[in-house]
């Protein structure tokens, strides 16, 4: 055994020191300048080991690192593997509108649109992820996409642990074609963005960061807290949360429908599962407890589209969050409330599917309940584990 091991390494040493016909010996002084010179003339590995009469690419590699010359690009590009992820991914891949709201809804209140750097093939890659505490979303939007849902939840420090997916490359670039439409404000501009810098691939080559592609300057809402470059469109003073009006008639003119385009039901489901609150409040004067359904964004835009699809008027301003960026808010109360979530509940999934449930089986057709009733005692956290915070 002893014997077979030395010859190996012989062998070995034998192959590195090999001498070619038409260049310098690896020991030469000459065969490094020869030695970058050949790999950077060759389209593939294959071809240099070839050029250099060696018989395995190690060889070669070996060689490369001793003397630090760095692979061309090109010997990174498999366009074979390419071909063949394309056949996976369908030129379509969310199938019906429905489906494009509602995906574009969860990507514009829990979705980040980001880039992402293989320093292999020198290529920067556009990436959609999605992260939620609830897995149930996640794994609806994993079916809308394509893909396999995620297998177990990632940390998320002292938080909840979240459920995250990852949607990247040619199927990213095509999801974002497909859900542009129903984007609004900033989450739009971002994807206009990431689809004019990124080729049809959802690729691009180079090294480039997310500050790079969508800068602070132009894309303020995407830095974590308020700096002194942000300027939001319109900033409200400090003030304490005000309690809901109650309209003594209990809303009799509402519709009986309020959401009747079958898209907009989708996209409102989709921000009220990810942006949305279902809560209670006491009125004291009618010795009564009212539901209560809000949707709070940093980004104007979503919080007026929503108000639009639900009959409401715009929130007039923001609300200062002291450090933190701005917040628009708006609440819905009883009759209204109750009958939005009637028409949404066959589309929300998970915790917020049960927490809807509740609130229909609790609050009567007016969205009143007699008596003052903590949002506690209706949604408790023995059966609703996620409404809390940690």
């Amino acid at each position: 055994m002893g014997v077979q091991k030395v010859s190996k390494q012989a062998g070995k040493k034998r192959g590195r020191a090999i001498q070619r016909d038409n260049g310098p010996p690896a020991s030469s002084p000459e065969f490094a300048a020869y030695l970058e010179e050949i790999v950077r003339t060759s389209r593939t590995l294959p071809e240099a080991v070839r050029r250099l009469e060696y018989r395995q690419a190690a060889t070669v590699r070996y060689h490369m690192r001793r003397f630090g010359v760095r692979a061309p690009d090109e010997w990174h590009r498999r366009p074979n593997l390419a071909i063949v992820s394309r056949r996976n991914i369908p030129e379509t891949v969310i199938s019906t509108p429905e489906a494009r709201a509602w995906v574009a809804s969860i990507i514009q209140g829990e979705g980040c649109i980001q880039s992402s750097y293989a320093k292999k093939s020198n290529s920067t890659h556009l990436a959609l992820d999605v992260s939620m505490v609830d897995p149930a979303p996640v794994f609806r939007l994993s079916e809308y996409v394509g893909l396999d849902p995620p297998s177990k939840p990632v940390k998320n420090h002292q938080w909840k642990p979240l459920w995250h997916k990852n949607i990247a490359g040619l199927r990213g670039i095509r999801v974002l074609h497909e859900t542009l439409p129903y984007l609004v404000g900033t989450k739009r501009r971002e994807a206009e963005r990431a689809v004019s810098f990124f080729d049809q691939e959802g690729c691009r080559r180079g090294c480039f960061r997310n500050g790079d592609i969508w800068s602070r300057k132009d894309f303020p809402l995407r830095m974590k807290g308020r700096t002194s470059g942000f300027k939001p469109q319109k900033v409200a003073e400090s003030m304490p949360p005000a309690i809901p009006a109650i309209d003594s008639s209990r809303e009799k003119t509402i519709p009986e429908v309020i959401i009747r385009n079958t898209e907009d039901r989708f996209w409102v489901a989709a921000l009220i599962q990810g942006e949305g609150c279902i809560e209670s409040f006491y009125v004291e004067a009618t010795d009564c407890t009212a539901i209560l359904l809000t949707i709070g964004m940093t980004d104007s835009a979503v919080v007026f589209k929503y108000s639009d699809l639900i009959g409401l008027p715009r929130p007039a301003k923001s609300r200062n969050r002291g450090e933190d960026k701005p917040i628009w808010r708006k609440s819905i109360v009883s009759m209204r409330a109750i009958r939005i979530l009637r028409e949404i509940t066959p589309l929300l999934l998970g915790d917020k599917l049960r927490e809807a449930e509740r609130a229909l089986n609790f609050f009567d057709n007016d969205g009143y309940h007699e008596g003052c009733v903590r949002p506690q005692q209706i949604w408790p956290t023995s059966e609703f584990p996620l409404r809390r915070r940690h």
